[in-house]
């Protein structure tokens, strides 16, 4: 029966009491504990789940009101309705009832039906309030999933418009997850900078189109007016509190910075860069070398991992290309399964374009 999917613990200093209730419950397929003194309550609920606790007040060792502020204050049983049961119905306990975190207060003796038509409600309040937490956390994690998947659209639209860079994008957050692991970032610190890379080239939306997709060497005029991007996205970030795209201003702004100082838009040096910077440039550099883009072919393997390696303690922060090179073997796994990756879109586009070709004909 539903009500077998319950747990109640009785506490009462009486065994006539504990035998009656128990007996009152388990008739309505309860599932039941009992305990004769606070102390062996707080050390059954560390044991077992209880959805519902029926405490007495006058108790020996530990009294009723004193172990339901022990439960109030473990974030394990601080969730768990306790409603007081006593022969004590003065104003002044039924008060400190409430004010201990009790839920609702039964005088002794009572009616079988009064005390099962309680305990049905407050289950019943705990299971609604579980539910609409529950609700709450799925929407939210609805909303900030949406919100990632819209940073990395705008990442890749960022980049180039293109299938291509979106794999860029895609790409340069998994390198950077990586490495802020093996920085010793822990997981919830980590996710948030590999989602927010997404959002470092988000400047490039301000730069014009004829610059941004020009195929051949940029001129010194061109060049310089494509790193203004750096402070551009810092600049449409900047204003936003939320966590993520906080992480994602820094990126922005930082992963151009170079260990040496020769870096943009700042030339902040070493540790002056922020962290997030730092990973992102590595993880960036390192994707954008060794995949081809629209303008240029991508390095080989070996030109790309010797310019990496001279690079360390001018461009790169020397800290992060020993663990680059200590880990390589976890990188290009994801390297290699990213060029897969890459070739079928590029043979997907290709098979399109033929087909396009021979319609036309």
């Amino acid at each position: 029966m539903e009500n077998s999917k319950y747990k109640i613990l009785i506490v009462d200093d009486v065994e006539d009491n504990l035998r009656l209730v128990s007996s009152v419950l388990k008739q309505q397929n309860y599932q039941v504990g009992t305990a004769k003194d606070g102390l062996t309550a707080l050390r059954l609920v560390n044991e077992e789940i209880y959805d519902l606790i029926l405490l007495d007040v006058m108790m020996p060792i530990m009294g009723g009101f004193e172990t339901c502020r022990y439960l109030k204050v473990a974030p394990e049983t601080a969730s768990i309705p306790v409603i007081f049961c006593t022969a004590s119905y003065d104003k002044g306990s039924l008060l400190k009832a409430y004010q201990v975190g009790g839920v609702d207060y039964i005088k002794k003796p009572f009616l079988k039906e009064e005390l099962l038509v309680r305990v049905h409600i407050h289950l019943k309040l705990k299971d609604y309030e579980k539910n609409l937490e529950n609700k709450v956390l799925e929407k939210t994690k609805e909303i900030s999933d949406t919100q990632i998947k819209l940073m990395y659209t705008l990442g890749a639209i960022a980049e180039g418009h293109s299938k291509e860079t979106q794999l860029h994008v895609e790409r340069v957050s998994k390198f950077t997850y990586l490495l802020s692991k093996l920085y010793g970032m822990k997981e919830e610190e980590a996710v948030m900078l590999k989602n927010a890379s997404a959002l470092h080239d988000i400047g490039k939306l301000g730069i014009t189109d004829s610059i941004l997709h020009k195929n051949g060497k940029l001129t010194n005029s061109e060049f310089k007016e494509i790193k203004k991007h750096a402070e551009l996205g810092r600049e449409m970030l900047g204003h936003s509190q939320l966590p993520l795209l906080r992480s994602a201003t820094i990126v922005a702004g930082e992963h151009h910075g170079k260990w040496d100082g020769s870096g943009y838009p700042n030339r902040l040096k070493g540790n002056e860069i922020h962290i997030y910077g730092r990973i992102v440039a590595l993880a960036d550099v390192f994707d954008a070398l060794s995949f081809k883009r629209a303008y240029k072919d991508g390095w080989t393997q070996s030109e790309v991992l010797e310019f990496i390696k001279d690079m360390r303690g001018k461009h790169f922060d020397p800290q992060l290309v020993d663990l680059f090179f200590d880990n390589i073997d976890d990188f290009l796994k994801i390297y290699n399964q990213q060029l897969e990756k890459q070739k079928k879109v590029i043979k997907t586009k290709m098979n399109r374009m033929s087909e396009w070709l021979f319609q036309e004909l």
